[in-house]
């Protein structure tokens, strides 16, 4: 959401609206109004401009060729563009100004199909009091990360013997117990929405961390990199999940934290509270943003120009007239050396 609001010439105060890139370490931080935090948060936003704008435009630009197109910069993309259609839910979002041309649709919870019998059966054994999911995403490997990270898990999760764990890993796995099932993919959705399934351990990715809401799973967060820590920030504040530090996994803290989701009712109960707010809206997200696809497609684009901010077009030193005010300064520099 930043960095499309960034795109679409919107004004973002990035000490009440953190940026898209936290770090790992900054899930459990609240204080953000002392001096050196919100002067951290302007460092970290002008490196996010960077990164979001000339940086971005030279892959974009890239990418365009391939496509035929010249010219095909993320910055013009933006600028050129009537409509933007956002996934990043707004229930998850801080408060910021938007206007209507750019439409979040990422609040929708897709059905899920019937669970293959090889996971019900391990699933439904009669003597488990739930089913603990793990998995860290596609391009993750766990064995990528620091000495012992894998090993740390295995010693956590061998002590929840009552319950039935399956965990979608591709690598090699010595030493775990038999209520742990280990499979190179698992059909998560399923998995999630099945009525035995008490937590979920995930990087938090946008699509798993949306999975688990719609699924009303507590979560045990494992951030890497990009939007995961902010993912995991906003899903601690509300209560819903537990986060781990990436750079000091131990299997105590893991142990414990998931004894936390497990044991305390109020994790389910927020995640269900937060599902029934995500859900509820007179109109659908999907419908939504068919509403105003449709509705650009069936309109010239003349009839949108007229609604297009200014600062679209504009630089940052254009948008917050800090060339105006360095003339200002030349100005006065000039008379009083005079």
């Amino acid at each position: 959401m930043p960095v499309a609001a960034n795109m679409r010439g919107y004004a973002r105060n990035p000490v009440t609206v953190p940026n898209t890139f936290l770090l790992s370490s900054e899930v459990y931080e609240n204080n953000r109004n002392g001096f050196f935090s919100r002067t951290r948060r302007i460092y970290e936003y002008l490196i996010d401009q960077i990164y979001s704008g000339p940086l971005a435009s030279i892959y974009s630009e890239a990418s365009g060729k391939l496509l035929g197109l010249e010219g095909a910069t993320k910055s013009k993309t933006f600028e050129n563009a009537i409509l933007t259609v956002n996934d990043f839910p707004d229930t998850f979002s801080f408060i910021q100004p938007r206007g209507n041309d750019l439409i979040p649709v990422g609040e929708h919870c897709a059905s899920s199909e019937n669970l293959p019998s090889e996971f019900r059966n391990f699933l439904e054994d009669p003597i488990s009091k739930g089913t603990i999911y793990v998995a860290f995403g596609s391009y993750l490997n766990l064995e990528d990360g620091p000495e012992g990270t894998v090993e740390a898990f295995i010693e956590a999760l061998n002590y929840f013997e009552d319950y039935r764990i399956i965990w979608s890993h591709k690598g090699n796995v010595t030493g775990a117990k038999c209520h742990i099932k280990f499979v190179n993919w698992a059909p998560q959705k399923e998995l999630l929405a099945h009525e035995n399934t008490v937590a979920f351990i995930t990087h938090g990715g946008l699509k798993s961390a949306k999975e688990g809401v719609c699924s009303g799973v507590p979560m045990l967060f494992l951030p890497f990199y990009g939007d995961q820590p902010r993912n995991a920030h906003r899903f601690v504040t509300n209560g819903i999940a537990e986060a781990l530090y990436k750079k000091s996994i131990t299997s105590i803290d893991i142990k414990q934290k998931l004894e936390k989701l497990l044991e305390d009712p109020s994790y389910k109960e927020n995640v269900i509270k937060v599902r029934s707010h995500y859900l509820d809206s007179p109109l659908s997200s999907l419908d939504l943003g068919a509403f105003h696809i449709s509705r650009v497609l069936r309109r010239s684009e003349k009839e949108f120009n007229r609604f297009k901010r200014r600062s679209i077009s504009m630089n940052h030193l254009q948008y917050l007239n800090i060339d105006l005010f360095l003339v200002i300064l030349f100005v006065f520099f000039v008379v009083f050396k005079a």
